[in-house]
């Protein structure tokens, strides 16, 4: 049988998944496929990622061809999703298409991940091309590919040492054996031999700089040995070279926090901002990042940069005011009083009852009026209100003595500033 049988009969036998937020681009793919062979009603043609997990549960689905932003993931994401659920991943075909070039090096780096791709625009041909081509090495791998497969059933059935010689034969037969090496690294860190592991995975790094699966792979290692800092580094690269996931993203947020690389910040948030789905979790982590990021620059002098990070919590993660409230107080302490009024609108409506906007409006409204007796007014409204803030008991307590209030009394609440927040006045 010729490939083009082969690939004939494999579109008689397997479903399609063409994935693309674009509908136009869908169609034309729809219809690519159809003209080349494929029956109508085994083709399926969705635009985001929750509909395409309904087609792979309920499809035998045999070629996927996805864009590389999809609503609700990414291309790799949906990759992943249909090779968990596929009935033998060794005959399943998935196609990047992308009109990005630089994702095609992605799509290189990520080996496994993907199995061919195509640069739009295309032609009929060169589709026609890329499936038979695609399809037939997927049925016929190659002698490196085949060893790779049985080294992959060793380590599946613990036999890590005969998993490592069947790789180190693979090894010989490409000359850029990344993904061989990758599994022989899977094979040490399962006999937890974690020094092993890294050497083959940065050794696999050494010949594709950004092999995906190395690079988590050294990653997932770094953090059982907490060496949080190399960690960071890696899944730094990650993050650059691949589309990020809401999960990885928290990760890559929380290790930025974690190694103090806060610089970083708006880049992450740019990221965050291509996201369709981002969960409380990950909004609190970018929030929490851009904050501390822009005290980091505003304690460095560079206000507007401190601002523009302030101003991407104010507009992303303004549900949790806790941020609002923190940016506020930093801002008046640095004196930047008509930089933090504005924020005050940034509260969310049905919050303005709540401490943090209590506190925020305080603290802009007391240096801006500049009378002690409003100051000390307000501030024992908030007391009353059982609010306890360091930086409005702080004012509070100034304004009284400005405005002659007994010493007995203010040492009341001088001693319980001292008692409720010994940290902030030892830091002080």
């Amino acid at each position: 049988m010729d490939k083009k049988e082969l690939f004939k009969k494999f579109l008689d036998e397997n479903d399609v998944l063409i994935v693309d937020k674009n509908p136009s681009s869908r169609n034309r793919l729809l219809k690519t496929i159809s003209d080349l062979g494929s029956k109508r009603h085994m083709i399926h043609s969705v635009g985001s990622m929750a509909e395409a997990e309904d087609i792979i549960a309920n499809n035998k689905i045999g070629l996927v061809l996805s864009d590389y932003f999809i609503t609700g993931g990414s291309g790799f994401d949906l990759f992943k999703k249909v090779r968990e659920t596929h009935h033998d991943a060794n005959k399943l075909c998935q196609i990047l298409v992308t009109s990005n070039i630089s994702q095609t090096a992605v799509a290189k780096a990520a080996e496994e991940d993907v199995d061919s791709f195509i640069i739009k625009p295309y032609t009929i041909q060169i589709i026609h091309e890329n499936l038979i081509n695609t399809v037939n090495a997927k049925i016929y791998p190659s002698p490196y590919i085949v060893k790779v497969e049985q080294a992959k059933a060793s380590i599946k059935a613990g036999n890590y040492d005969e998993a490592i010689l069947l790789l180190k034969e693979a090894i010989t037969m490409h000359s850029k054996p990344a993904l061989a090496l990758f599994y022989i690294g899977q094979a040490e860190y399962l006999k937890k031999s974690l020094e092993e592991a890294e050497g083959n995975y940065s050794k696999g790094l050494s010949f594709n700089n950004i092999h995906f699966k190395c690079l988590i792979g050294l990653y997932e290692l770094f953090l059982q040995e907490n060496k949080i800092h190399e960690a960071y580094q890696v899944v730094k690269k990650v993050a650059k070279f691949f589309p990020a996931n809401p999960d990885r993203l928290t990760q890559i947020v929380r290790l930025a926090i974690q190694t103090e690389h806060y610089d970083d910040m708006p880049a992450y948030y740019d990221i965050f901002t291509t996201l369709d789905e981002r969960s409380k979790v990950l909004i609190n982590y970018i929030g929490a990042g851009l904050y501390i990021s822009g005290k980091h620059q505003l304690l460095k002098g560079n206000i507007n940069e401190a601002l523009r990070c302030f101003e991407c919590v104010a507009v992303s993660c303004s549900e949790f005011t806790k941020f609002l409230r923190a940016m506020i107080t930093i801002m008046v302490e640095k004196n930047l009083i008509s930089e933090a009024e504005p924020f005050l609108s940034r509260f969310p409506a049905g919050s303005l009852d709540h401490d943090d906007y209590m506190v925020s409006e305080y603290l802009v409204y007391s240096s801006k009026n500049k009378d002690p007796n409003f100051s000390v007014r307000r501030g024992l409204d908030l007391y009353n209100k059982k609010i306890r803030d360091f930086s409005c008991m702080k004012e509070m307590v100034g304004a009284m003595k400005v405005s002659g209030v007994k010493d007995d009394k203010l040492k009341e609440y001088e001693v319980e500033i001292e008692n409720l927040f010994p940290d902030k006045l030892a830091s002080m």
